[in-house]
């Protein structure tokens, strides 16, 4: 039976949601009997963290080395490359997070294996398997397979439902990589924390963006009430971050963030090709824009013609009568 190795990425006692995705599509899959599924972690984990896993997976494979304890590209790479060449594993996946997108390309070339980046789904029953990824912001979806293996995949994330089987007890093993001095080069100095409660917006289900139709850093506000009001992460366009009115962890597009929501509400945001190419995934997609010839109407779902200043306060008034009678 063919093995699929997920690399679990973890933040304190959590599962990365991108994580926690490949993890019920790898469970969904072990159950079918086709494959044989392992997750790998490395460094600190809590005993809650522990159990939430092997709830999660039929194997977790953890490696305790002290020089993975804190992240590192190098040291990574190759405790998941040598892995997966000693299991022989048909497939390495991770989520299309900043770190999976940093390392897996490392592992990939050490493994001298293809790698197929920022998938958004997967066909299990091909052979060769093949995975869907778009292209030329999302004018274009390939279809791409490798016909030798192991291959090296990177899924973006809400690719995949969060729907667990129950009764999983996985099998836990503990073991080191021994990763040689001076394999690592990288050094993590300081680790910046997201807002309390923020939910990551390469993960959000839903993202409330605003762009320079906005005019101003102080009327931001609107979009963070809007968002606020639905539980959605806050999105910004790559000019509106250049103006520094949002700090560049909020930026959507090529050089910024790729984001996959089952709702993407746009304000103020001419359709850019580059910003465009960040959230041409998105399942459903709102744009407020007062001029009708806008591009980014080409890739909305619903589009509102008007005065951002006008559609947004009725918008929040309305969400806001909604939920004091509900």
């Amino acid at each position: 039976m063919d093995t699929i190795i997920i690399f679990v990425e973890t933040k304190g006692d959590e599962v990365r949601k991108a994580s926690m995705e490949l993890l019920c599509e790898g469970a969904r899959l072990s159950a079918g009997g086709k494959f044989a599924v392992e997750a790998v972690c490395f460094g600190p984990l809590t005993l809650a963290l522990k159990d939430r896993l092997l709830a999660s997976t039929s194997k977790l494979v953890h490696f305790t080395d002290a020089s993975l304890a804190s992240y590192s590209p190098e040291g990574y790479a190759y405790a998941l490359s040598g892995y997966a060449r000693e299991i022989g594993a048909k497939m390495v996946m991770a989520g299309a997070t900043g770190i999976g997108r940093d390392f897996l390309p490392r592992a990939a070339v050490i493994l001298e294996a293809g790698m197929i980046s920022d998938a958004t789904a997967a066909n299990w029953d091909n052979d060769p398997l093949t995975f869907i990824r778009p292209q030329f912001g999302g004018k274009v979806f390939a279809e791409v397979s490798f016909a030798q293996s192991p291959i090296v995949v990177t899924m973006r994330p809400n690719s995949f439902a969060m729907e667990m089987p129950e009764g999983i007890e996985g099998e836990y093993v503990e073991r080191t990589a021994g990763v040689p001095d001076g394999t690592i080069h990288t050094t993590l100095v300081r680790r910046g924390e997201a807002k309390s409660g923020a939910v990551d917006l390469t993960e959000a289900d839903l993202v409330v963006a605003g762009g320079r139709g906005l005019k101003a850093a102080e009327n931001f506000k609107l979009i963070e009430d809007l968002a606020g009001l639905i539980g959605a992460t806050v999105g910004a366009t790559r000019s509106v971050v250049d103006a520094r009115w949002r700090g560049q962890a909020d930026q959507v597009g090529k050089s910024g963030k790729t984001v996959s929501p089952k709702l993407y509400i746009g304000a103020g945001i001419s359709g850019a090709i580059h910003h465009i190419m960040g959230m041409d995934t998105s399942r459903v997609v709102v744009a407020i824009n007062r001029d009708p010839n806008a591009i980014i109407f080409n890739y909305a779902n619903y589009g509102i013609v008007g005065d951002l200043f006008d559609v947004l306060p009725a918008m929040i008034e309305e969400i806001k009568k909604r939920k004091e009678r509900s």
